[in-house]
Order: C-alpha cells, then structure tokens, then sequence
C-alpha cells in the first residue's frame, strides 16, 4: 500500500491493526474467493462478517432500473457486512471478488463476543466504520462540487493508496478493472470515463502498462497540480515556487510544463465563458511565463525534447513596447502546444527575419497595437520575400493597428485581433499543412 501524509494516524494504519488483531486472536475461518466470485448478494442475510486479508473486493448496489452504483474497492483489513449487520438488516449492496482474495469470516456471535469482551477490537471496528462513513460523506461532496474529472483523479488517487505497487516509474494499480467498473465509482458512463482517462494520460499523470494503469508518484501529482492551479489563480509567485519544487522533486520536466499549459487551457476556457474577465487572463499569461524558463532549463539539463504540434515566432513590432496581447497569444499558443519562441515588444525587421531564417519556425506571427507602428508588418513581410523566406511561414498578424482589409493587402496568411482566435488559428494554419 502507498502511504500518504495527514495528520493523525493514517486510515491504513486501522487496516493493518485490525486485520493483525484478527489474526492474533486467531478468530474467524479463512476463506479463498477466486476471482469474480461474490461475498454476499445485494438482499442476503448477513450471515459473516468479513475481514478483507489479502485482495480486493468491489462493493456496489444495482437499482431496479439496472443502474450500478459502486461505494468502493476494499483491500486489506477491509470489513465487509459490519454495517448491515449491526443495523439488523439485510445487505443492501453486493460484494464480489475484483481478484483472488483471502478473507476471514466472522460468524456473527463470534464478532457480538469480541465485540463485547475486546475494547481493543470495538475501537477498531468502530474506526472503521466510521471511516467507512466518512468516506461515503466525501464521495457525496465530490458529486456535488467536482466535476468528473476531478472525481475520477481522486478515485484513481484512492486506488493507488489502497491497491498501488510503488514502481520506478510510478504507482500501478494493480487490478484489474474496467472502465465501466471505474465509472460506477464515480457516476459517470463509460463513455465519459474513457475520454477522462484519456484527457489525464495526456497531461501525463497516468499511463498504461498491460491491463493495468499507472499514475505518477502521488508527490509529483500534488505538484502538477499546484502548478495548473497557479496559473488558474495567475500567481506568479507560486507558479515559479511549483516550478522549482518539480525540479527538486524530480518531476518530468515535460509533465510540468503540461501541467502549465492545462492551467492556461483551463482559463481560456472559462474566458471564453464570459466567467472570466482579460485581467484574469493577462495574470494567467503571467503565471505560466513566470514558470516556464524554469522547467525549459530542466529539459535543456535533462536533454529531453517535447513533442509539440508545430513551432511559432511571435513578437510585436520596432516602435510599439506593448507585450500584454502579445504575451497572452504566446501562452495560449503554448497551453495548445506550439513552441513558441517569443521575441518581446519593440521587434525590429531585422530581428523577424532573422529569427525566421534561424528557428524556421511554421508560423510568423506579429502584433501592433500602435497605428503609427501598422507599417512595420508590412516591411517585415516585404523583407521576408526579399530574402527569399515568404515560402517557408505562413504569417499571421493581429493587434489593435491591423484590420483584416490591411492583412490581405500585405499578403499575410491569416488576420486574427484576438488571443483566443489566433490560437485557434494558429492551430488552422499549422493543420492545413499536414
């Protein structure tokens, strides 16, 4: 099992001192359930209480409409039929083996006995129970305050903790479990869950190896996540603290600057929205640029390359020194996946062109927003086809000074006035190549 730091003993601490209990006590049958084999039936009597030993054991209820709610997965030192039974009910959910599983079985006068003449065991089991109830409580938080991603990270985290086998790598999972069956935990299709999971692998957090998935250290995750969160809150100051902790921590330097690009992706989304105002979206620019030369120098120290959609030359022209626009189409060209290589405000021709001839970068893309500084996109484009460079990069431009009219007029490829339209296209431009 994976530990994790909170105050107080650890949950998994209660397992473990129950189950030895158990064992110490030598108390209750040991049983072997093979694989899909089931403990109890939603509607039996209880008829044992069951302490998970080894393996793992999937609790859930099936309404009459078939629907399929699962309440968790159970490891070791796990009770299974403790609620129901001192309810004086029937099982009101089912339980069934995920792998082979070794359990041992408390009939129930045996666990009224100990019950009654073991305090140490009455704790536990009480501990227990109330963790169980806790838990139930938070699943209930989850439904009404996160969406499904951010439940299925948490359900996944949950898994890693209680059924995780640390590996150089990262934390696998080790069931074997379906999307479907994941979906339940986290009342969502499987449709949405595959679509999640794939969203997560791309932000590098998970991965497959086999059947089963594999998650990145639970450090390194909390980490990534402060860092999408900086960007989303546009604190500079945490966003370049995250930073740094990633490369202390050994954080995929990759991953990290993903993690960036997810913020910024989050709130573009949410301006787009209308649920964010463009002071937001400039701090968010911030944020994300505060961070980046630190994890770009790790990938430089580390040798690693990232795979990235295309490559983009962007700076705002000689005599014009606002970068605010500039630096949010720079971030947002990054969160989609661009290299960017970002020149500044007051870019001279020659700067351009040769920047365009040293990086031949798939886009050139230019910004003014004074109207006296307008002419220099065209000099840029003119000086482009005089060294024989036209060819080779689609232009895009854009800025307060530039109307679409005075874009065809200079032959660029492509006129956009706003940062979320020029990272879009962007994205256009770079796809009609393919």
């Amino acid at each position: 099992m994976i530990a994790r730091e909170q105050n107080g003993p650890h949950p998994q601490t209660f397992d473990a001192d129950l189950l030895q209990l158990v064992q110490a006590l030598h108390a209750g049958r040991r049983v072997h359930f093979a694989k899909g084999s089931i403990l109890h039936w939603q509607g039996d009597p209880v008829e044992a209480i069951w302490i998970v030993e080894s393996g793992a054991v999937k609790v859930f209820a099936t309404s009459p409409e078939g629907r399929t709610c699962t309440y968790g997965i159970l490891g070791a030192g796990d009770l299974v039929g403790a609620s129901a039974y001192l309810l004086g009910k029937e099982h009101d959910t089912q339980a069934l083996a995920l792998d082979d599983t070794e359990a041992i079985a408390l009939l129930p006068g045996e666990f009224e006995r100990l019950l009654a003449a073991n305090p140490r065991f009455s704790l536990l089991v009480m501990r227990k129970l109330a963790q169980g109830a806790d838990a139930l409580a938070g699943k209930v938080r989850e439904l009404g305050f996160l969406d499904v991603q951010q439940r299925l990270k948490h359900s996944l985290i949950e898994l890693a903790q209680r059924h995780g086998i640390a590996t150089p790598e990262g934390i696998r999972i080790d069931l074997d479990i379906t999307h479907e069956e994941i979906g339940a935990l986290v009342a969502a299709n499987r449709t949405t869950i595959t679509a999640c999971i794939s969203e997560l692998k791309r932000q590098g957090y998970l991965w497959n190896e086999g059947r089963h998935l594999v998650m990145v250290p639970l450090e390194h995750i909390e980490i990534l996540d402060n860092l999408n969160q900086a960007v989303l809150d546009g604190d500079e100051v945490a966003a370049r603290q995250w930073a740094g902790a990633a490369v202390d921590k050994g954080v995929d330097p990759g991953k990290a600057l993903e993690a960036l690009s997810s913020g910024m992706r989050r709130v573009d989304a949410l301006f787009s929205r209308d649920e964010l105002e463009v002071s937001d979206v400039i701090l968010a620019a911030f944020a994300m640029k505060a961070a980046m030369p630190i994890l770009e120098r790790e990938l430089e120290r580390t040798g690693r390359r990232v795979g990235r959609l295309g490559t983009v030359v962007i700076g705002t022209v000689y005599g014009d020194i606002h970068d605010i626009g500039q630096t949010m189409v720079a971030m947002l060209l990054r969160a989609r996946g661009f290299e960017v290589i970002d020149l500044g405000a007051n870019v001279p021709v020659e700067g351009f062109v040769e920047a365009v001839a040293r990086h031949r970068p798939d886009i050139l893309a230019m910004s003014s927003l004074m109207t006296a500084t307008a002419h220099e996109q065209f000099k840029v484009v003119d000086a482009l086809v005089r060294k024989g460079l036209r060819d080779r990069v689609k232009v895009m431009v854009g800025g307060s000074a530039i109307t679409r009219r005075m874009s065809v007029q200079m032959g660029a490829d492509g006129y956009e006035p706003t940062a979320h339209g020029a990272a879009e296209l962007a994205w256009r431009l770079t796809h009609a190549t393919d």
